[in-house]
């Protein structure tokens, strides 16, 4: 609590079940899976919870690479192995596959703590943010506070759906990056639910490949699907305050069992 008995203001993202421990060059993560982080009326997370712990633990790689200079997401897929369910402890583990002088790509793997099972794989790719003066004082973080969902995640995002496959995320200060911009990962849980809200069946994203092509400053994040949401779906993300298309996305998607 604060000293006016206001309640402190905590960001999503560590709300979200990773430990997080950046070790440079490598970046360590073990998740616990919320059931407030899961597919609604499902023990299965969310594959855009998958994808902020892989923007995060490899943005933890890129922002080593190129520290002080705050890294930004240039494009993230995450590939989902086999359903990672309430109850599991996820590792997760990132490094680098190209260090290059304008943009970083690296991957990150996410696996059974118990059996060692590999459930996800992720790439993404990263560059400095152009503002010279766009920088971490003192290097990239080397951990994150650790809290706990509350709420679904939809409610605690403040999700929108405006109709059938469209889907609005807005602008807030526990929802935003390093540079105040709509943080990557939240951006891919309304392309996700923009895909989702196209069937009335639940559905488990597979495979989400996202493009980020600015970032998102005023906000809300409109996202509007085309498709059937049942397999592939084209998502464009546009920044509403602005007028400007500012993420495009697939989502190849399965109807889950019961």
């Amino acid at each position: 609590m604060t000293e006016r008995g206001e309640e402190q203001l905590t960001h999503v993202i560590t709300e979200l079940g990773l430990r997080f421990e950046n070790r440079g060059a490598v970046a360590l993560g073990c998740g616990d899976v919320l059931p407030e982080a899961c597919v609604p009326g499902t023990d299965v997370l969310r594959t855009s919870v998958i994808a902020t712990w892989a923007d995060i633990v490899t943005g933890a790689v890129a922002g080593h690479a190129i520290s002080p200079r705050i890294p930004l997401t240039l494009d993230l897929e995450v590939q989902v192995v086999a359903p990672v369910r309430v109850g599991m402890a996820v590792l997760t583990k990132a490094t680098s596959v190209r260090i290059g002088k304008r943009v970083v790509v690296t991957t990150a793997e996410f696996r059974d703590a118990s059996s060692d099972e590999l459930l996800a794989v992720a790439f993404a790719s990263f560059m400095p943010a152009t503002n010279p003066a766009a920088v971490f004082p003192y290097g990239f973080p080397r951990d994150i506070p650790i809290g706990r969902l509350s709420m679904p995640l939809a409610e605690r995002i403040g999700r929108v759906v405006v109709e059938r496959g469209v889907v609005e995320v807005p602008h807030r200060p526990d929802g935003l990056n390093a540079v105040a911009a709509i943080q990557g990962g939240l951006l891919a849980f309304a392309a996700e639910e923009a895909a989702a809200s196209l069937t009335h069946e639940r559905v488990l994203t597979k495979a989400l490949v996202l493009r980020y092509l600015r970032p998102f400053m005023v906000g809300p994040a409109r996202a509007v699907a085309s498709g059937d949401g049942t397999a592939l779906s084209v998502v464009q993300v546009s920044d509403a305050g602005a007028g400007k298309l500012g993420l495009v996305a697939t989502a190849r998607n399965r109807i889950l069992a019961g």
